[in-house]
């Protein structure tokens, strides 16, 4: 049994060893320290390797110390190299004097070993005794190694110092043993794998830390935090078995009754201690502290953070207020933004918005913390431990208790907000990388937050946009209804005894009665284009609309070589608005003595509608750049800017397009084409023969 567990140790220090010489092989960096970094590693496994095999084999323990001796030899070399910062191996023995005696010390001792088998040179004592200066030797330096070193850059080497530390102390126990007892104790030298075991993840860790050993290896934070769990647990359990074996050896014909109660009570206290949460953060605490360079695991930081801030089940600032809280474990918080200099509470983490401190102090840091891009420790405001760059009144920062820290959440424009958190569960203090965690996080979550005011405003913006679109499409409706009346009104004057035009009157009156009414439907939709479709021959709504601008001067006039009639599934009074303003268009642009003419075709894949003028004209780039745009008028006040617009749109809509033709002081024309073959394909249209 004693064998097979001191083989398992040797065995696994032996693949451990071995792994750590692979793994630093891969590193493109080349430096001294891991070149000797990696001579160690492979003199340890084979140093561990040969002592796995010892057990078997019953070698004697003298042929195991050369092998020992080129193991302690690389282990000094790393040490003495990280004392003295040389750069190469020549350098560090030419240089240094103290090298130079210890490699020659260790060159002697490894001779010595080497031919014992065949000549005895000093008695076994003696020789135990040079592994004992050995392991003296090494504490030396280790001791040497992290006095000399700064105390801000301790952190680095403390894992490698506490693991050949053990190891080189257990070395000196055991060969002082030795020294006393002439013979190495063989349940002594056992244990020597498993103790090895113990060093290899520290100095891997040291490896980490140092940039010149070049190995990037990482070790989560949750795998060293749930080993040490398992590694207490275990270590507790083992204890308790001792505890009721010497129980139930002294307990006689009750200790079995007893040492059963003891079990189960040291269970429960495991188990108890298990859950504790204060438990399991202050060992969190303590691991993170002593074994990482950092504090937090930022690439897991900023993936929790990231995944936080996806989620949709709470408002945006509850949101922002979880994002802060969650890092640092706080039991409560509070988000609020400061506007008109009073704080409008948004948020709230285990916390109501009843709280005994006084929203006039709260505000006054807050509008502080703000102002200066300063986190507010209340504590250090309290024992005015740290000069702060505002003043403030110590007897009303007195009255604090439920919040610690004031963090503000501010951009250059639109947010102005402030993280009211209790004192954190993952750090006793905050130091510089707490702050630089919280300024990291303030800075994303404004621009969080500033996404979030502006998609609001753009959002409030698109619907007065929407408004504004509404009212100028039904305001251009409107004027087409007046310019029927102002017509019906114009004729009036001439043509009021005459039957024909009161019939034609209240026919027209008709129609502005219904298209009145859709206006109104328009309005109460909130919706312009949200027309009903229906079926009518076009050629009749063109003449109409060339009948309803005979108001103004030069008159229309119409004219068609279309063979067959042409019939469109569309909203009709648009359709009609359309071809108004067009020639409305036309004769603005034209003197009362010059022409507009209405004219339609069909080509062979298109029905045309081509309203022509010899008016002014306009330039290419008024066409390119302006013709089409919304809202962009030459006629000032008279005009709403929308009509070219909204007949483009609409014949898009019918899979049709505009093209215009136009020269200065020559004329204009528009030609709209309307496929044929959409019509019978899509039922878009209604093409049907006389």
């Amino acid at each position: 049994m004693n064998i097979a567990f001191g083989t398992t140790g040797y065995v696994i220090s032996t693949v451990g060893f071995l792994f750590l010489f692979l793994l630093l092989l891969t590193t493109r960096q080349q430096s001294f320290q891991r070149s000797l970094l990696i001579f160690a590693s492979l003199s340890n496994s084979v140093w561990a390797l040969n002592s796995s095999v010892y057990f078997y084999h019953h070698f004697s323990v003298l042929s195991l110390l050369p092998v020992e001796t080129i193991r302690n030899l690389s282990w000094f070399l790393l040490l003495l190299s990280s004392l003295s910062r040389k750069p190469n191996i020549k350098t560090l023995i030419s240089t240094d004097k103290v090298t130079r005696q210890i490699i020659l010390f260790l060159t002697s001792c490894f001779f010595l070993e080497s031919s014992y088998s065949w000549i005895a040179w000093l008695p076994y004592r003696y020789i135990i005794l040079l592994h004992l200066v050995q392991s003296s030797v090494g504490l030396w330096l280790i001791e040497q190694l992290y006095r000399r070193t700064t105390k801000q850059d301790r952190w680095m080497i403390k894992p490698i110092c506490l693991g050949l530390g053990v190891t080189f102390a257990y070395d000196f126990a055991l060969y002082a043993n030795g020294v006393l007892t002439n013979r190495i104790d063989t349940m002594f030298f056992y244990g020597r794998g498993w103790v090895t075991i113990i060093t290899l993840p520290l100095i891997i860790m040291t490896a980490r830390r140092v940039k010149e050993w070049s190995t990037r290896i990482y070790i989560s934070r949750d795998i060293v935090y749930s080993s040490t769990l398992l590694t207490v647990a275990g270590i507790y359990l083992l204890i308790m078995a001792f505890t009721g074996y010497y129980i139930r050896y002294i307990g006689g014909d009750w200790g079995n009754m007893v040492q059963n109660i003891f079990f189960a009570l040291s269970g429960l206290i495991l188990a108890s201690l298990f859950m504790s949460e204060s438990l399991r953060r202050q060992l969190k605490v303590f691991i993170t502290k002593h074994f990482y360079a950092n504090k937090y695991e930022y690439r897991e930081e900023w993936t929790k953070f990231a995944s936080t801030l996806e989620e949709d089940a709470d408002s945006p600032y509850q949101v922002s207020l979880n994002a802060m809280i969650r890092p640092f474990d706080c039991e409560r918080g509070m988000l609020a933004i400061m506007e008109n200099g009073k704080l409008k509470k948004k948020a709230f983490y285990n916390q109501t918005e009843k709280y005994p401190e006084s929203d006039n102090i709260l505000e006054q840091l807050s509008a502080n913390a703000i102002e200066h891009h300063w986190i507010i420790d209340i504590q250090d405001l309290k024992n005015e431990t740290t000069k702060v760059p505002f003043k403030f009144d110590s007897n009303e920062i007195a009255s604090i208790t439920t919040f610690s820290y004031i963090i503000p959440i501010t951009d250059k424009n639109t947010v102005k907000a402030v993280c009211f958190l209790s004192p954190p569960n993952s750090t006793h203090h905050l130091n510089w990388e707490d702050r630089d965690l919280m300024w990291a996080i303030s800075k994303q979550l404004a621009v969080y937050l500033s996404l979030y005011h502006t998609n609001k405003k753009l959002t409030e913006n698109e619907q007065f946009d929407t408004f504004n679109r509404m009212s100028a499409f039904l305001a251009h409706d409107l004027k087409n209804i007046l310019a029927q009346l102002q017509l019906l009104s114009k004729n009036a004057k001439h043509h009021k005894d005459n039957p024909e035009f009161i019939d034609d009157a209240f026919d027209t009156i008709d129609s502005a009665v219904i298209r009145l009414n859709k206006v109104v439907d328009h309005l109460k939709k909130k919706n312009p284009q949200s027309n009903s479709a229906e079926v009518f021959d076009v050629e009749k709504i063109i003449q109409q609309a060339c009948h309803e601008r005979e108001i103004g001067q030069p008159n229309p006039t119409y004219e068609t070589t279309s063979e067959k009639p042409f019939s469109l599934n569309t909203d009709r009074e648009r359709f009609r608005n359309m071809l108004s303003h067009l020639i409305q268009n036309a004769q603005d642009a034209t003197t009362p003595e010059g022409t507009v003419a209405v004219k339609t075709s069909t080509s062979k894949n298109d029905y045309v509608i081509c309203i022509e003028d010899n008016g002014i004209g306009m330039s290419e780039d008024f066409i390119e750049n302006r013709l089409f745009k919304p809202f962009d008028t030459t006629k000032g006040n008279s005009g709403m800017g929308i009509g070219a617009y909204d007949a483009k749109k609409m014949i898009e809509q019918l899979n049709g397009h505009i093209s215009v033709e136009s020269k200065k002081g020559q004329g204009t024309r528009f030609s709209i084409h309307i496929p044929l073959s959409e019509c019978s394909d899509n039922n878009t249209y209604l093409h049907s023969s006389k």
